[in-house]
């Protein structure tokens, strides 16, 4: 069973996140409400909503939306749920490898446990990122170092 969560206001425009049992959901929430419209038919999917997507760089890394703070916040209210610590020890036990990236001012996160769920439009464009409670750990640790935590 899972748990959409409120978005903190640190956050916010870019994250939406929902916890279960196995992993977690990290949505672009600008770039999902812009490509729910346009699949509705009520406006285009403009430059700022495609700007807000995470976007696929290779098998494993994943380029993030937002500045490094909001990225933290989001990561840190998965990790801050009373049921993280339980979740991640039941999680299947898989190689290591995650970690964080800048690069010209590009967030690379390299999650190699996780799943994206791919475009449809043949872009690189994402709404969402699943990820695996075992890459959240180190992610933070090199996100926080980022953000001056």
């Amino acid at each position: 069973m899972g748990a959409v969560l409120d978005p903190t206001d640190a956050m916010k425009p870019w994250y939406d996140v929902e916890v279960r049992r196995e992993s977690a959901y990290v949505t672009a929430s600008l770039y999902n409400r812009g490509s729910i419209s346009a699949l509705l038919g009520e406006s285009e999917l403009t430059d700022e909503h495609k700007a807000a997507a995470w976007h696929i760089a290779d098998d494993v890394t994943t380029i993030a939306p937002s500045p490094v703070q909001p990225l933290v916040a989001a990561l840190e209210q998965i990790v801050e749920h009373p049921n993280y610590e339980k979740w991640r020890q039941e999680a299947a036990s898989h190689e290591g490898g995650a970690g964080v990236q800048l690069d010209e001012g590009r967030l690379l996160l390299r999650a190699p446990n996780s799943y994206r769920y791919g475009p449809t439009d043949g872009s690189t464009a994402l709404s969402t990122v699943e990820f695996a409670y075992e890459d959240l750990a180190p992610l933070l640790v090199v996100l926080r170092r980022l953000a001056g935590d």
